[in-house]
């Protein structure tokens, strides 16, 4: 994260513009095999064994895998040939048990039952996202539950005979670096590398655009032997699924793009200003916190408290000393301005992030002003594991910019941002480094291919047109710019929802499925009133654990073993006291026995037992509410109701220092029994174990 951000935060989709002047009529376009493009295509298939097999869990039959051989350029007839990964998600009808009881407490509309003959094709984002990502988001998504889902690796990425597999972690000695020029300047060598290596090894890097995408999402279809398929695409996946209806409108019965980026990227610049997008969505954000009187007061102007903290770091990088000389030669890591104004840009994707998300910035801004070492060892520690933004192929992502023409069009966004956002913009780099990318994209073989290939489509094919309101990246008014070319379609907004809310929001598969039933209706959109405002968490509940422990592991996994022991033993003991002081009174009462005086000391230490293991209870479940949310939330805070397991992990101790003060007290004026004595010691300081452990790793309630 702390090398790749700018370019796997930023990695989808930056805006394009419209211009119905230029429109193209698809159906006057001449069908793609007439013009022998396919002529060289084998459609030839293999079965393959999921390359994700034991890292993500299913059973035989859920789940398939193939080989697709495809041209590695079209347009080449001496292009060599390369194989495509897809993936078959299969429809979990048959092992669906429908109940009623719960369909009725649904507020939407729900598909009829069964199992559906059209299948539908899923249009990755990235460029250059990894099918495994998407496998895993999809698994359980509500579009299977009637219909298969293929999943196309397209060509360059993962499986896919990815060229660059190695783009980040080769000469890691240039990210080493003390400026963010020096940063952008390692960023751009780092592509060089990528291509220079990819032309030396045979590869046809001309062969990476968008256009033979589509061609190969074509070329997939007519091997699987379908006539007709639905096309859902997401983000990078809307450009890719507006090329393809260029190159098989026969082939799709409908569509939908979701989060969309309209295909003319090349001509209009100002479409691709991200940072005009993120500041539109950090006022929404703010707007709908002030409109919450808890979040107003704790949380006051999100965008200033954020610019205010990105200021200090601009030209004043955080550095700090790290142990592992493999990835930072110099024993020494550098966070700058980049990943300090866009953590927050990253959590604006997904809406279930968002009832945390004005705490995070918060947390955020006051660890980067206070430059916690700690933290940022944490982070540091943690880029090792960075495989990009949910796995990515950085040098397909690169071949895309280049020859579809955006990193031309990027020069003036970046420059308009600049001048619009003083701070934010001026993180995004500089303007001789856009140039230099855009230059080299020429210098090494992908130049721009023709504009006449990227104007917006024009098209009757039944269409769902869809956006998140606060979709940081492909706001509201990229999908109104291509609804002019689509005439049979219907336009759909979901409020309070980020990137791609078909594939996160709970009822999107039941409106996906609604929609392919009967593409030519109406479509229902109950699904979209079921989207309510952020309930923000306010105040969020402050700990940092979770890097403090991620650091240890990171330093040396062996300094956990301590601590594992500590918290372990102190809360296997207090349960297992709760459990026994709870039932042993059932006991005695059936055996008719008095129990041992022992002058307050069981009370003492059942109350420090129980709140012991409540705050375990309390402190657990906050956890995993807060890793549902947001993992990266987590590394700031828990959800609010976590205090109450801290203030039950402080009483905890402060009954067993009770239990153990009562128990040493009766001892010395009359014999106790053995297990008497040690049982209430034990207890007591197994809870003032707890105790201790909490306050110590930053989880008391102050």
């Amino acid at each position: 994260m702390l090398r790749l951000l700018a370019f796997h935060c930023l990695f989808v989709c930056v805006p394009l513009a419209f211009a119905q002047d230029d429109a193209i009529d698809v159906s006057t376009l001449q069908d793609p095999v007439a013009t022998d493009i396919f002529a060289r295509d084998t459609f030839r298939i293999d079965p393959f064994v999921c390359p994700f097999k034991g890292d993500i869990e299913y059973e035989p039959g859920e789940i398939e895998c193939g080989l697709l051989q495809v041209p590695e350029n079209r347009e080449n007839p001496d292009s060599r040939f390369i194989e495509l990964h897809f993936v078959k998600l299969n429809s979990t009808w048959d092992d669906e048990e429908e109940d009623e009881e719960e369909e009725d407490e649904d507020e939407w509309t729900k598909p009829g039952p069964g199992k559906r003959d059209d299948p539908v094709i899923y249009l990755s984002g990235g460029p250059g996202s990894h099918a495994a990502y998407y496998v895993k988001r999809f698994k359980e998504h509500g579009i299977l539950n009637h219909r298969d889902m293929y999943i196309l690796e397209q060509r360059g990425v993962g499986y896919s005979d990815d060229f660059c597999p190695n783009y980040g972690g080769r000469k890691p000695g240039k990210f080493d670096v003390e400026s963010y020029d020096e940063q952008q300047q390692a960023a751009l060598e780092a592509s060089d590398d990528c291509r220079i290596n990819a032309l030396a090894g045979g590869v046809d890097v001309s062969g990476y655009n968008t256009i033979e995408n589509a061609r190969d999402v074509h070329a997939l279809r007519r091997s699987l032997g379908i006539d007709q398929w639905n096309v859902w695409g997401i983000s990078y996946g809307t450009i890719l699924g507006q090329a393809y209806i260029r190159e098989d409108s026969e082939g799709i019965r409908a569509i939908v793009l979701d989060s969309i980026v309209p295909i003319n990227a090349q001509d209009e610049a100002h479409y691709w200003q991200v940072v005009q997008w993120y500041d539109r969505d950090l006022q929404k954000l703010d707007e709908l916190c002030q409109a919450q009187p808890s979040c107003a007061k704790r949380y006051p102007d999100l965008g200033k408290r954020l610019r205010q903290a990105t200021s200090t770091v601009i030209d004043n990088p955080i550095t700090v000393g790290v142990k592992d000389t493999e990835l930072f030669p110099s024993g020494e890591a550098s966070i700058f301005q980049d990943l300090a104004a866009f953590l927050p840009f990253v959590m604006l994707y997904e809406q279930t992030n968002y009832p945390g998300l004005p705490a995070m910035i918060y947390a955020w801004t006051d660890i980067i002003e206070s430059r916690d070492e700690d933290f940022f060892k944490a982070l540091a520690g943690a880029a090792g594991d960075d495989d990009g933004f949910g796995g990515g192929s950085q040098g397909m992502y690169d071949a895309i910019f280049c020859l579809d023409g955006y990193r031309e069009a990027q020069i003036q966004a970046s420059a308009a941002d600049r001048e619009a956002f003083p701070i934010l913009g001026n993180v995004l780099g500089s303007e001789e480094i856009d140039k230099k990318i855009a230059q080299r994209c020429r210098e090494l073989g992908m130049p721009p291919r023709d504009s006449a290939e990227y104007v917006p489509v024009s098209t009757d094919i039944p269409s769902l047109i869809v956006a998140g309101d606060m979709d940081p990246i492909t706001p509201p008014p990229l999908a109104k710019a291509i609804l002019p070319g689509f005439s049979n379609a219907t336009y759909v907004e979901f409020p309070f929802a980020g990137h791609g809310p078909l594939r996160s929001v709970d009822c999107g598969g039941d409106l996906l499925n609604l929609f392919y039933d009967s593409p030519h209706s109406e479509p229902d959109l109950s699904c979209v009133d079921q989207m309510q405002a952020p309930e923000f968490h306010t105040p969020l509940y402050r700990t940092a654990i979770a890097p403090r422990m991620l650091l240890l592991a990171v330093e040396d996994e062996k300094k956990l073993i301590a601590p594992g022991a500590w918290g372990g033993v102190s809360v296997l003991v207090s349960l297992i006291a709760f459990i026994f002081l709870t039932v042993a009174p059932i006991g005695r009462f059936i055996d008719k026995r008095q129990p041992v005086a022992v002058a307050g000391a069981r009370w003492f230490a059942w109350l420090a037992a129980t709140l012991a293991t409540a705050a375990v209870a309390v402190i657990g479940a906050a956890a995993a509410v807060t890793f549902d949310e947001s993992e990266l939330l987590a590394a700031f805070g828990l959800v609010p109701w976590a205090r109450y397991g801290a203030v039950a992990g402080l009483l905890a101790g402060l009954f067993g220092i009770a239990a153990i003060v009562q128990t040493v007290r009766t001892r010395m004026t009359k014999p106790l029994p053995i297990g008497t004595l040690l049982g209430f010691l034990i207890t007591g300081l197994a809870s003032l174990g707890l105790s201790s452990f909490l306050l110590y790793w930053d989880l008391g309630p102050f």
